[in-house]
């Protein structure tokens, strides 16, 4: 993976990371709950689900390179139809409210590692995302392994980073949110739609 490629994937993960979901929501009530101290745990459980999704989702992509790149160019195509589906829903939708939670409690860390692990593991949106993003910035006719030990511990680094950002500031971000809480999802659904719809010429150019 080149240089260029890889930057252009950090921008891209780097502003739908930081797109609230349902684990960064979880680091934010376990900042509140047990402390921003201990998220770091609910996190790297969160990370640890996500890699194991994305491992999956490779060895889905190098079967399929194997059998015809014709059939990767079909997913990478279908990749931009979900992405801008996943774009529009997340622009029209409304996140759920955080009530605010005062008092912090004792809780067993691997409770929150089971806790972030398995609510990053059970988020089918996950893998149907990963299949649909990381084919963009592959090149199929390079070795995949090499391409996803990079693009894996990149989107993993940037997930825990923000999850991490969230949780260290609840305060702030708990009010914001509830306050405002569709310029998130206006935010990140606006990335997606634009992301797919750039992904889309760039895609096309590419073929001529």
């Amino acid at each position: 993976m080149d240089i260029e490629t890889w930057l252009a994937f950090v921008a891209a993960s780097l502003v739908l990371t930081m797109t609230p979901g349902p684990s960064i929501l979880l680091g934010m009530v376990h900042a509140m709950k047990y402390g921003a101290s201990k998220t770091v745990v609910t996190a790297l459980g969160d990370i640890s689900a996500n890699f194991l999704q994305m491992m999956l989702v490779a060895i889905g992509l190098g079967a399929v390179i194997a059998s015809s790149e014709s059939a990767f160019l079909v997913i990478k195509w279908f990749g931009i139809a979900i992405l801008l589906y996943m774009g529009i829903k997340m622009l029209l939708s409304k996140p759920p409210l955080i009530n605010k939670i005062n008092e912090e409690e004792a809780v067993p860390l691997h409770k929150l590692f089971l806790s972030g692990f398995f609510v990053a593991a059970g988020n089918p949106k996950a893998i149907v995302f990963f299949t649909a993003f990381f084919p963009q910035f592959i090149d199929p006719s390079q070795p995949l392994f090499q391409q996803m030990a990079i693009m894996c511990p990149t989107m993993a680094i940037l997930d825990f980073t923000w999850v991490m950002i969230y949780a260290l500031s609840t305060k702030k971000f708990l009010g914001f949110m509830n306050t405002h809480p569709m310029v998130l999802n206006r935010m990140g659904g606006s990335a997606l739609i634009s992301a797919s719809v750039f992904l889309m010429f760039s895609s096309r150019s590419s073929q001529t």
